[in-house]
């Protein structure tokens, strides 16, 4: 089965495959190697873990990937979204990281979601080890096979929730092992991080800055 979806003002997905009847290891592994923006000269990983990037940069099994930098309504709608996030952490016993290092597979393959959950306790490691949730805010310059890419990433790597937030045209799309989707609604939930509105955080983006 799958779903044609419209999810940002600057790009698209093309085709979503439905990955439920992919196992958790291996989930989404044939959307994983779609095109990725990787630096042409080999890294070792040993380089890339002792190295600070401005901004920083994701690694691929020695190539170094760069990230599409924030503007306006990106580092807006992340700031939104963290903070909402911080004034659960207590209650809900989860921990909320801003461009965290991800390993998401052994070959090696690490990235860094624009924001990610992980459920207390856990243990305090320079890199995060499957995070609960991990969110991705659109840019206008991603592409559908860099985002599919990351998406099959996570999936294969075992986090449970994925969200994909469009604030140009205010859309959602989560992907789990059931598959990936867009929201019919604007409000998106996990039972550890409880219910978002989107609604609301994107009617904050409209507020003028006076």
């Amino acid at each position: 089965m799958e779903r044609r979806l419209e999810c940002a003002g600057f790009w698209s997905f093309k085709e979503f495959p439905d990955v439920s009847h992919y196992g958790t290891n291996t989930g989404a592994q044939r959307i994983t190697y779609a095109l990725d923006m990787a630096t042409s000269s080999a890294v070792p990983v040993e380089e890339y873990l002792r190295t600070t990037y401005h901004p920083d940069m994701e690694y691929l099994e020695g190539q170094l990937v760069e990230r599409h930098v924030g503007e306006y309504f990106h580092s807006r709608l992340q700031s939104l979204i963290i903070g909402l996030l911080l004034s659960r952490e207590r209650e809900r016993r989860f921990r909320v990281f801003a461009e965290q290092r991800v390993k998401v597979s052994d070959r090696p393959r690490y990235r860094i979601p624009d924001i990610c959950v992980k459920a207390v306790p856990h243990p305090i490691t320079p890199i995060l080890l499957r995070p609960d949730l991990a969110i991705e805010i659109v840019s206008p310059d991603d592409e559908a096979t860099e985002m599919l890419a990351k998406i099959g990433d996570y999936l294969a790597a075992g986090i449970p929730h994925i969200w994909v937030i469009d604030p140009y045209k205010r859309t959602l799309v989560e992907a789990d092992q059931s598959g990936i989707r867009q929201s019919e609604s604007q409000v998106l939930s996990t039972s550890l991080v409880g219910e978002i509105d989107f609604a609301e955080l994107f009617h904050q983006l409209d507020e003028p800055a006076e």
